[in-house]
Formats: C-alpha cells, structure tokens, sequence
C-alpha cells in the first residue's frame, strides 16, 4: 500500500466510524473485515522486513560433514528470485468493496436526509401548532374524528371515565 494509503488508514477514528454507523450492520461488519485483513497484512509485512534473510553457508559447511548439500542448497537458494505476484484479483475485490461500501454510505446520505426533512417538518408543526388552552372542541373532533363514536360508545356504556387515568392523573381532592 502506498505511503497515502497507510497515513489514511492509520488516520481514520474507527470507533467512531463503528458508533456511527452502528444502525447499519453490514456496512459495519464490513468495514471491521477490511481493518482486520489490513491490519493482518501489515502485521506480516513488518515481521518479513524485519526478518533476517541472509543464510551463513560457511557455518553450515564447517558444522556438517556432507558439504554438498550445503552447496546445493545454496544454490537453490541463490536461484530463487523474488517474484512479481499479480495483485489484479485484490485490486479487484477491493473496488467491488468500495463501490458497496460507496453505495452503502449514498444509501445511508438519503435515508438521513429523509429523517431529518422528516424531523425538520415534525419541529415546524410543533413550532405553529397552537397551545392546548386555545384549542376547541371542535378542532379536537377535526383533528381525530374517531373520538366522537369512542366518546359515545363510553356514555352508552355508563362509562363516564377513561381508563387508566387517575393511575396517570392522581386526584387532588385530597389535598
């Protein structure tokens, strides 16, 4: 990865990516995967550049007998040469990632957008709706016209009080 890339990745405040996007499991999970396989692989770069790849063949010749294995040892291991891996299938899956994750986080933009036009609308009606004390009897039964038949169902009944409210609503007469 280049230097850009690790100063991003290093740079990023994953907890609190993971408590923002904590609504939305897959792209969470999916992230946490992508910080563990890079993290994986970083880990194991640093051991192999740290390693130390110098073989002594001297040493191994004056401790063992049969020095021709150690000759054709080293020049197996003379012969290796560094191979160039193509990297085209991860290069790959990462942009198929991206391109999820890309279509994740615009999915999550206008779901947000919707709650907060949603909730921006909910303040406004909260903000011009008139107090309780200037409303009528008649603005009530426009606003929710079932209470009408719920009232007259009640006085049919015999029932002139609503349930649960001197649980909700103590009586004061005590006092």
């Amino acid at each position: 990865m280049s230097v850009t890339g690790r100063k991003f990745l290093t740079s990023i405040n994953w907890p609190v990516v993971s408590s923002v996007l904590s609504k939305h499991t897959e792209i969470t999970g999916s992230l946490a995967a992508f910080r563990k396989g890079y993290e994986e692989a970083e880990r194991q770069l640093t051991q192999l550049k740290e390693a130390d790849r110098a073989i002594d063949f001297d040493h191994y010749r004056r401790i063992l007998k049969n020095s021709d294995i150690v000759d054709k040892l080293e020049k197996v291991a003379l012969a290796q040469k560094i191979v160039k891996v193509d990297l085209a299938d991860q290069l790959k899956t990462i942009s198929v990632f991206e391109a999820k994750a890309i279509a994740s986080a615009e999915l999550y933009v206008k779901e947000t957008a919707a709650n907060l036009a949603d909730l921006n609308e909910t303040v406004a009606n909260i903000e011009t709706a008139r107090p309780v004390t200037q409303l009528t009897v008649e603005d009530v039964v426009k606003a929710k016209p079932d209470v009408v038949q719920y009232t007259e169902e009640m006085v049919k009944q015999g029932k002139f009080t609503v349930d649960g409210y001197d649980e909700r609503f103590p009586s004061l007469s005590l006092l």
